[in-house]
C-alpha cells in the first residue's frame, strides 16, 4: 500500500473525527429540564460503605456535596458524576457508585459505595531494561543480559489516607536499591502533601551517545560503568479537585567510567568522571478527566519546569509541557489529540541531558526502534477510536471487588506527527531537525488495576511497518 494513500485515508479518518466533534457540541446544547433546575434540596447525610481500610474523610474529600448544605438538582446530579470521576481517579478502589436517596420534601441523602483494592504488593520483577519490548526483543533477542529482577513492595493507602510507600530490591542488568515514601494529605484542611525518594542503582552497560538513531552501549564485565545515588523530598498541594502542585527537590551524584568519557567526550559538560548537582522541580497536573489510566472524556494538562545544576559542570533550565483533549461521541466513539513540548536551555547540553523523544512514555508510534536526542521539539499525537467490546469475567472469588475482572475493547486508528532540534551530533541522526510522521491502526485492552495493553500495527515515513506492543498507564 502507497504510504501516501494511508495518511490519506488517516486525514480522513481525523476529519470524520472532527465532524462527529462539532456534532457532539451541538448536541450539547440542550438544555436540562427546567423542573430540575428550579428543585432545591438540602443534603441530610452522606453516607459511606465499603471502606474497610479507607478512611471516611478521605472519601468525603473527593465529594462536591456536603452535609447541611443547599443545592439545585441539577447542582446534585452533575456533582454525583464528578464525584464519583474523582474517587475513581484516587486509584484506591476498583468500583465507585455515587447517587441520591431517600429524597423527601426538600431534602435528601446522598450514599457513597466504594469497592477497595488489595494495597499491599509483594511481587517478584522481571522486566527487559531496554525502552520498549519490541526493542528487547528484535534489537537484543531476548538477551537474559539485559534483563532486571529482583522483588518490590508496593504499598498503597498504607494509613488509609492514600499514602505510598514502595520498596525496590533489584539484580540483573543493574543493582538497584529503591525507598519512597508519599503522603499527600498531612494537615486537616486534607491539602497539604509531603515525601521522601531515595535510589541508588550501578550497572555495568552505559548509554554513551546516539548515532544512526540508535542507542550506544559500551560494557565492562569486569566493573561497574555507571553509579547513580538521588535522594530528595516533595512537598504538594491540592486545594480543589483535578489542580495538583507538586515542588521537588533533591540531589544527585553520577559517576562513569574513564572509558565513557573517552568514547564521548560531550557526555558531561566536564571531562570529570563524576558530577553532584542539586535539581529544583515543580509540577503542576490538572486532570479533569473521567478516568486518568485511559480517558475518554475531558481535558488534562502537565507543566514540569526544572532546574538542574548551579554551574558550568551541570546548568540546565527545562519546560515540559504535555495537554490532551479527549471527546467522547455518539454510538461509544472517542476522539483524542494531546500535544507535547520540550524546551532546554541553554541549548549546548551534555548528552546526559538530551534525551527527548523514545524515552519513557515520550515517543511517537511506528518509530519505536529509534531514539531522538535533543533540546526543543514536541510532537501530536490525534487517536480516532471506538469500544467494540465490554466483558466482565467470573473469577469465583466471594468478594464484591473482585467476583468479576471488567474488561474493556477498543478499535483505533491514530497519526502522529513530530519534529525534534538539535545543533549538536546530527551528522549520524537524520531524524533531527525533520518533521516525522506516522500512523496506523491498533486495539487497546482496558482491565483490572488500571491495566491498558495496546497493540498496534503502525508505520512510519521511512517506509516501515511491524507489530507494537505497550503496557502503559495512560491513553496517549
Amino acid at each position: 500500500m502507497n504510504i501516501l494513500w494511508k495518511y490519506a485515508l488517516l486525514t480522513l479518518i481525523t476529519m470524520q473525527a472532527i465532524h462527529l466533534v462539532a456534532q457532539e457540541s451541538q448536541q450539547g446544547l440542550t438544555p436540562q429540564a427546567s423542573i430540575l433546575g428550579d428543585a432545591h434540596v438540602t443534603i441530610r447525610d452522606i453516607k459511606i460503605d465499603g471502606n474497610k481500610h479507607t478512611k471516611d474523610y478521605i472519601v468525603l474529600r473527593e465529594l462536591l456535596l456536603q452535609k447541611d448544605a443547599g443545592y439545585t438538582m441539577n447542582n446534585v446530579l452533575s456533582a454525583i458524576k464528578t464525584s464519583r470521576q474523582n474517587l475513581i481517579n484516587t486509584s484506591l478502589f476498583v468500583d465507585v457508585t455515587v447517587n441520591f436517596t431517600n429524597w423527601v420534601n426538600d431534602s435528601l441523602d446522598i450514599y457513597v459505595e466504594v469497592k477497595e483494592r488489595w494495597y499491599y504488593f509483594v511481587l517478584p520483577y522481571f522486566k527487559p531494561v531496554d525502552r520498549n519490548w519490541n526493542v528487547w526483543i528484535k534489537e537484543h533477542e531476548m538477551n537474559m543480559d539485559r534483563v532486571n529482577y529482583g522483588i518490590k513492595f508496593l504499598g498503597k493507602n498504607i494509613s488509609g489516607r492514600n499514602d505510598r510507600l514502595n520498596v525496590w530490591l533489584l539484580n540483573g542488568y543493574a543493582q538497584r536499591i529503591a525507598l519512597n515514601y508519599y503522603n499527600p494529605f498531612t494537615d486537616r484542611k486534607l491539602r497539604h502533601g509531603v515525601g521522601f525518594d531515595f535510589n541508588y542503582s550501578q550497572t555495568k552497560e552505559v548509554n554513551y551517545d546516539t548515532k544512526f538513531n540508535k542507542q550506544q552501549f559500551f560494557r565492562n564485565e569486569n566493573t561497574f560503568s555507571r553509579k547513580v545515588l538521588y535522594a530528595g523530598l516533595v512537598y504538594s498541594y491540592r486545594r480543589g479537585s483535578i489542580e495538583r502542585h507538586y515542588v521537588k527537590l533533591g540531589i544527585q551524584s553520577e559517576t562513569v567510567a574513564d572509558t565513557i568519557l573517552t568514547l564521548n567526550p560531550q557526555y558531561f559538560a566536564t571531562q570529570k568522571s563524576k558530577v553532584v548537582y542539586p535539581e529544583l522541580k515543580y509540577t503542576y497536573h490538572n486532570y479533569n478527566v473521567n478516568y486518568i489510566p485511559y480517558p475518554t472524556r475531558g481535558k488534562r494538562l502537565e507543566i514540569d519546569f526544572v532546574k538542574r545544576g548551579l554551574n558550568k559542570e551541570m546548568n540546565l533550565w527545562q519546560l515540559y509541557m504535555k495537554a490532551g483533549r479527549y471527546v467522547q461521541l455518539p454510538k461509544k466513539f472517542y476522539f483524542s489529540s494531546v500535544a507535547e513540548l520540550h524546551l532546554r536551555l541553554p541549548f549546548n547540553q551534555p548528552f546526559v541531558n538530551q534525551s527527548m523523544l523514545g524515552y519513557s512514555d515520550s515517543y511517537m508510534r511506528g518509530f519505536e526502534y529509534y531514539v531522538v536526542d535533543g533540546v526543543a521539539g514536541g510532537y501530536l499525537r490525534n487517536t480516532f477510536s471506538k469500544e467494540v467490546l465490554k466483558y466482565k469475567l467470573k473469577t469465583g472469588f466471594r468478594s464484591k471487588a473482585y467476583a468479576e475482572i471488567p474488561f474493556r475493547f477498543y478499535l483505533k486508528a491514530f497519526s502522529d506527527a513530530g519534529i525534534i532540534y538539535n545543533k549538536q551530533n546530527t551528522i549520524n541522526n537524520s531524524l533531527n531537525n525533520k518533521m516525522m510522521y506516522s500512523g496506523g491502526i491498533g486495539l487497546d485492552i482496558i482491565s483490572i488495576y488500571d491495566i491498558v495493553i495496546r497493540f498496534e500495527y503502525s508505520f512510519n515515513q521511512l517506509g516501515e511497518s511491524g507489530m507494537f506492543v505497550h503496557k502503559t498507564d495512560l491513553r496517549n
